[in-house]
């Protein structure tokens, strides 16, 4: 989630099936988004960390009903459009347009893209056909071969901009301009600094500089602009888990020049960008492939993580060491964690998203309960695990 003024938010890759964010897109409006198959637009109810569902963009008001007899209560959903022979792997928000960005994979005969979704068609009523045709009219087509792995989006209000990088299966880094008054969004340049798959991007918060993560388990910074070229990050000493793919990266949003990785070994890494350095590893710290991570956006040195392993474990990247590991459901694929400091969505392999209170998170003998879920996507699959991963 992210205020208004923080355009730029926290989600990256994840598995190639589903994935969803929790962040507030106005300064009233906390909202759910997730995207597998289709997109999902949710309110967040106020009865969780204080969150309300009051004003979306366009000026429309909507309050989550409760549910009868107290406890939870269920999402209200805003916007339910299917993404037409498409299945999102990556999701992240545009706040300046106030957009979603998707990163759309086509399957068989259907191409890859990045598609913007304004946020107004939560307004009003637009959730049918119409919402389907104005899906496709902020998006760019990626080449054939470029599999998108993951996406991300970083916005510069002074500058009215709207930058996107795309990590893609051929190497190549596909760098997008997707300013709200350009009235396209499309390609300025390509970058191939990894010479295998790149399967993770992050941009960070000034939009000067993109890192992005490799199938080889390299890190290298570059400018989003053509100047110098990649600048690689030291990697893990471990000589088995040096060539397991990146599978996401973060900046902290407290400290610019903090930036996390995890990777398919289970393994997390921390770099200060300023001086390409560690900060810290924890080496096999997850049973499994991590599948995402988040910084806290109240406290800098608290960095959460997710996997197979269906833990979530609580690291602090000041001193190094691993503070909390809480078991969930499921397997994780992906998280967002709320501004106000409570709140964290995960997504799990078995296309729920769960959202926990952290106040509550404290045993680690049992599996954590969460204060609401969302099980639309679980729904859409029949109720199954076979729509694949999802991810928050």
């Amino acid at each position: 989630p992210r205020r208004a003024s923080r355009p730029e938010g926290p989600l990256g890759p994840v598995a190639r099936r589903c994935c969803h964010g929790l962040r507030r897109t106005l300064p009233q409006a906390a909202m759910l988004a997730s995207a597998g198959r289709s997109l999902l637009l949710a309110a967040c109810d106020e009865h969780f960390g204080g969150l309300a569902g009051g004003a979306l963009a366009g000026g429309a008001r909507r309050t989550p009903p409760s549910a009868a007899g107290g406890g939870s209560a269920l999402p209200s959903v805003l916007l339910d459009v299917h993404l037409q022979g498409g299945t999102a792997v990556a999701l992240d928000w545009d706040s300046l347009g106030e957009r979603v960005a998707l990163g759309i994979a086509g399957g068989p005969g259907i191409g890859d893209r990045v598609s913007f979704v304004p946020l107004s068609l939560a307004c009003g009523g637009g959730l049918g056909e119409e919402a389907a045709e104005l899906l496709f009219q902020g998006e760019v087509a990626l080449p054939a071969g470029a599999g998108i792995t993951d996406l991300s989006v970083c916005c510069l209000a002074e500058e009215g901009a709207t930058y996107a990088a795309a990590a893609c299966s051929d190497g190549g880094l596909r760098l997008l301009d997707a300013s709200p008054g350009r009235g396209s969004v499309s390609i300025v340049r390509t970058a191939y600094s990894h010479g295998v798959a790149a399967t993770a991007a992050r941009m960070s918060r000034d939009g000067r500089t993109v890192a992005s993560g490799s199938s080889s388990g390299h890190v290298v910074l570059q400018p989003f602009h053509a100047g110098t070229g990649p600048a690689p990050l030291p990697s893990l000493s471990h000589g088995e888990d040096r060539a397991v793919a990146i599978t996401g990266l973060r900046y902290s949003v407290l400290r610019a020049d903090c930036l996390a990785a995890c990777d398919a070994g289970g393994n997390l890494q921390v770099w200060d960008v300023r001086v390409q350095r560690h900060i810290c590893r924890f080496p096999r710290v997850h049973g499994g492939a991590v599948r995402s991570l988040s910084f806290s956006d109240q406290n800098p040195d608290l960095l959460i993580s997710g996997g197979d392993d269906g833990k979530l474990i609580f690291s602090d990247v000041g001193s190094g060491s691993t503070i909390r590991e809480v078991g969930v459901e499921a397997g994780v694929s992906a998280l967002s964690y709320h501004q106000d400091g409570y709140l964290l969505a995960v997504g799990t392999a078995n296309s729920m998203v769960l959202v926990f209170d952290l106040r509550n998170l404290v045993s680690k003998a049992k599996t954590a309960e969460p204060v609401q879920r969302f099980s639309a996507h679980q729904q859409r699959a029949g109720g199954g695990a076979g729509a694949g991963g999802s991810a928050a």
